[in-house]
């Protein structure tokens, strides 16, 4: 008994202190939970997080999650949650911890939280709404070690509300929703998968004649959004990729 508690302390005081994780890492200060949280929709124009309808977090509270080093291979368990406004993954490395950090925006990291593996990739077809950087985080549905590799995208969309114009009336707060688009990477190129069957067809450089056959058969309609739609563009990629 005495040696299991032993062995038991040993491994305790084995593992790396937050302070040794954060150094391991790089982990850089983000800000404090506490602060305030802006979301900028206008030139000059910022609003507290508080004041506006909908979250620009994926997931509102954090998640244990990890990160994976893909230069030394290491992995890292801890809380995330993924900033879409921002793009990027916050981190709280003690759930008792009101600060709040961050890793350098590179390919080195990924991301995995709520059962869903996040990379970064670099692709002008990522700038839709406010992004512009031509880089931006996807959920990696489809792995890029086959013909064919298909991506999720998170992103949002703002809207800037407006005052009342009378007295009966009320102001319409600003808005920010959460969509999704697909992505598909095919000879070293990236391609936005549209919900329209005849596009998503189009993108594809070949045997589109027996993936038009393939949809009809399997009856999919690329409606809406959510996993019936993920299922359908997984089961399609995968269809490409057999033949």
């Amino acid at each position: 008994m005495k040696k299991i508690l032993l062995l038991s302390l040993v491994a305790i005081f084995s593992l790396p202190t937050y302070a040794q994780v954060s150094e391991m890492m790089g982990f850089r200060d983000y800000r404090d939970i506490a602060d305030a949280y802006y979301v900028k929709l206008k030139e000059n124009s910022k609003f507290d997080i508080n004041d506006i309808n909908g979250s620009p977090f994926l997931n509102e509270e954090f998640a244990f999650g990890n990160i994976l080093d893909n230069k030394s291979n290491k992995k890292v368990e801890t809380f995330l949650r993924y900033d879409m406004y921002n793009d990027v993954f916050e981190i709280q490395l003690d759930s008792r911890s009101e600060k709040i950090n961050t890793l350098e925006r590179t390919q080195n990291f990924d991301y995995y939280l709520n059962d869903e593996k996040f990379i970064l990739i670099k692709s002008k077809v990522l700038n839709v709404n406010h992004y512009t950087s031509g880089n931006g985080y996807v959920a990696e549905l489809i792995p890029e070690n086959e013909d064919a590799a298909l991506y999720k995208r998170y992103y949002v969309e703002l809207k800037g509300g407006s005052k009342a114009l009378t007295s009966y009336q009320e102001d319409i707060p600003p808005s920010i929703r959460k969509e999704e688009m697909y992505i598909l990477k095919i000879e070293g190129d990236y391609y936005e998968l549209e919900k329209d069957k005849k596009d998503i067809i189009n993108t594809f450089p070949d045997n589109q004649e027996k993936l038009k056959k393939y949809i009809k058969d399997k009856k999919f309609k690329f409606r809406g959004k959510g996993r019936e739609l993920q299922n359908q563009m997984v089961q399609l990629v995968r269809y490409y990729n057999s033949l």
